[in-house]
């Protein structure tokens, strides 16, 4: 028999935007139950299954991609995604875990640009290569916008990022199952 627990769905929301200056934020850590659930003050661990960016960067020059040929070989393509890389304005949103015990540890670089009207990223990627990640109740995502040489989110800047989790918590005591 499966280990009974209790479940929650959980949306991860933030917009991080001039404001946000270079802080780093918290974007999720598993929650506690609250008073009124059915079991008092247990603690989850989170399982995202969907981690992505919109982005809208409207502060720095529009991207200018260096166009590679159909047939180029991975070469072209290569150096060709490298120039376009190095040949444009953009900005850079950092991603770190911690726990408890462990201070901040950079997970990945994420550099926006300017892609109108907006565009998006699924970040979820870089963080696992399976279709969730698990995240211990001690741990926490964070993230920071960070100047790469275009300075901070400015004017209308505004990245969002969404996310939903699908929440866990074991239940041990029996008694508490048999609700009337």
């Amino acid at each position: 028999m499966a280990t009974p627990g209790i479940f929650r769905n959980v949306n991860i929301i933030k917009e991080l935007n001039p404001a946000s200056s270079n802080q780093i934020i918290e974007l999720y850590q598993p929650g506690w139950l609250n008073s009124l659930d059915i079991v008092a003050n247990a603690k989850y661990s989170g399982f995202i299954t969907c981690l992505r960016l919109t982005i809208d960067i409207s502060s720095i020059n529009e991207l200018e991609p260096v166009a590679s040929d159909i047939l180029a070989d991975d070469e072209t393509i290569t150096a060709n995604g490298k120039a376009t890389f190095q040949g444009n304005q953009k900005k850079c949103l950092s991603f770190y875990m911690r726990t408890n015990d462990i201070p901040l540890i950079k997970v990945v670089d994420i550099y926006l640009f300017n892609q109108r009207p907006y565009y998006y990223v699924d970040v979820l990627k870089y963080f696992t290569s399976s279709s969730t990640l698990d995240i211990a109740p001690d741990t926490q995502i964070c993230v920071q916008v960070r100047d790469v040489g275009n300075g901070l989110l400015q004017n209308n800047d505004r990245v969002f990022l969404l996310g939903t989790v699908i929440e866990e918590s074991p239940i041990y005591d029996q008694s508490v199952l048999n609700v009337e």
